[in-house]
Order: structure tokens, then sequence, then C-alpha cells
């Protein structure tokens, strides 16, 4: 694996979450000092993903591969296609590793998961399936976006001897969705219309909302129309997620992990940013955007994989030392 580690700086000592912001070269945790939002990574020739299909419990799976190196997993959020995640697994390969986005079930034409198995202990034995099937072994790093956050975090769990570093990026998994003076919400509380109603706001409040509500679209359409229900369902157990302890103890078994999370999320709430990176004892990282942000600036999600990749270096350090819970 080839990472320049000259440009990384460590963590912040707010406790709060990093800021990740163009310009400020001294509180960027684990990313680079320059971070250029012109388009592409910088310095790397941008590639295609190659899209396959495989067969997963009989059915037909189809995923995304690119790059060359160590493998690596990036598993989507809800409601889409690895698809719309290709500009930033462009980014995650260019990192230096291969990655392999498969389409999970109940989106992108997979079929969805027997009715017992529809949880996420469920989604993570699938993936163990599917690396199977596509001859992947070992991870140097497991990453996912919203849903697929959880989905990486279970699959972690599950196989933790198989994975060096969990990356998760405005992830689902804490079942906080309010803090209150003298309460607190959970995301079962949360009523549905509150979902659509910061979904559609996050889209259409994004500065670069013309470069990502095409490529959502065009995902989120199809299997609205091929597989509603299942769309529904999925949502369902989503709000009943709590992978708090899952990730502590990912941390304490001695796997990196990172937590990112964007500070325009309307669906993710900071609470749940919180909690998660608490269990991990990590600080996080806080960039610009909404909850899709990784879409339109794929290449800031380049350089949290070139992070992720550098702690699951044996020898960096990030997963070698002791868990230190965050309060």
């Amino acid at each position: 694996m080839s990472c320049d580690t000259s440009a990384l700086v460590g963590p912040g000592a707010s406790g709060n979450g990093a800021t990740v912001t163009p310009g400020d070269p001294g509180r960027r945790a684990g990313v680079r000092d320059t971070v250029d939002r012109s388009g592409e990574p910088p310095g790397r020739e941008l590639r295609s993903v190659s899209w396959r299909s495989t067969n997963v419990d009989g059915h037909r799976v189809r995923y995304g591969v690119v790059g060359s190196g160590p493998d690596a997993l990036f598993c989507h959020g809800w409601g889409l296609r690895p698809n719309a995640y290709a500009r930033p697994i462009v980014a995650m390969a260019s990192a230096g590793c291969r990655v392999v986005a498969p389409a999970l079930p109940g989106f992108g034409r997979t079929p969805e998961l027997p009715p017992a198995e529809r949880t996420f202990a469920g989604y993570g034995a699938w993936v163990a399936r599917f690396l199977e099937a596509v001859g992947v072994d070992d991870l140097a790093v497991a990453a996912g976006h919203s849903m697929g956050g959880a989905v990486a975090t279970s699959f972690v769990h599950r196989r933790p001897e198989r994975v060096a570093s969990l990356l998760l990026v405005n992830a689902i998994g804490s079942p906080t969705w309010a803090l209150f003076p003298n309460e607190v919400r959970t995301m079962v509380q949360r009523p549905f219309w509150d979902w659509g109603r910061h979904f559609w706001g996050d889209l259409l409040n994004s500065p670069r909302a013309l470069r990502v509500l095409p490529v959502l679209i065009e995902d989120f359409i199809p299997n609205i129309f091929f597989n509603p229900l299942g769309m529904v369902r999925t949502g369902e157990f989503i709000r009943r997620a709590d992978l708090v302890a899952e990730v502590r103890d990912i941390a304490r078994r001695g796997t990196s992990v990172a937590v990112a999370w964007s500070d325009r999320d309307g669906l993710v709430p900071r609470s749940a940013f919180d909690d998660l990176r608490r269990a991990a004892g990590v600080e996080g990282v806080v960039v610009e955007g909404p909850h899709a942000w990784l879409i339109a600036d794929p290449h800031v999600f380049g350089e949290l994989a070139i992070s992720a990749l550098v702690d699951a270096r044996p020898g960096s350090g990030a997963a070698d030392g002791a868990f230190v819970p965050l309060h």
C-alpha cells in the first residue's frame, strides 16, 4: 500500500470533533492539510468503476470494483445503489486500495433478505457471504455512508479478524434523535414526516444540489419503483438501529475506527455522531456539507480513506494503542 503520511496531522484536543474546512491547516483530524475541492483527487488520474455481477444466496448481485492494492469495502446509503457513489468510490480507491461496492439487499435489484434476517446483523452476515462470492478475504478498510455505515459496523463486529479499519460516514447506528434538558428522544420517536422533511431539505439546501440531485434521483426512483415495500421495511428497522455497543466492542478489540459527520446533516443528528465517536474512543471529524456531502465532494472522502488506510497499517499505532472511551 502506498500512502503519503507526511501530510497527515493528528486529531485536535477539543473532544468535540475536529472540523475540516478549506484553508484551515491546523485542525484536520487525520486528513491532509490541502483539500482541493475543484472536482477530483489531486495528483490522481480518475478511473472508472467497473460494474460486475456475482451470485449470493442464489441471487444475482451487481457490484462495483475499482483500484489496486489491499481490498476495501464500501456500503451505500438507504434508497440508493453504489452507482450514486461512483466518484467517492474512485476517490477511495485513489487512496491506494481496491474497492468493492455491492448493491445491498433491497436496493439496485438485489432481492431483500428473508424477514427473519432483516436486521443489521442479517446485513452484516450477507456482506460476509458477498465477500466470499467475489473472492475477498481480509479488508484494509470497511467503509459505509448512512445506512451503509451501520451495515459495515455489523459486518466488522461479526468478523473483526478480517478488517483492519472501519470508516463511518454520517452513519446510522445511534438510537438518539434529540437531546433536551430533561429528556432524550430516540429515533423510534422521530415521525416519518420529519425524516422526509430533512431528506429533501438536505438536498435542496446543498450548494452543490445541481450536482447531487440528478445522481440521487437516478438511483432513488428505480429503487422506489421496483421495490417500494422493501424501501419502507428497511426504513423501519433503520429507525430502531442501536449499534453503539458494537462500535465500542470493535474499538476495544483493536480495530481502528474513524467517525465522520457533516455540519448540515438533517438526517443523522449531531447527537448520533457524538454517540458513535465516543463509543469508538475518537474525536471524530466534522466536514462541511449536508448528509450526502461525499457525493458532491468525493476527494474529501478520499482524504478520509487515506487516513483509514494509514491507520490500518501494522504498527501505525491507531489500532495498537489502548482503547480510551470519551465522555
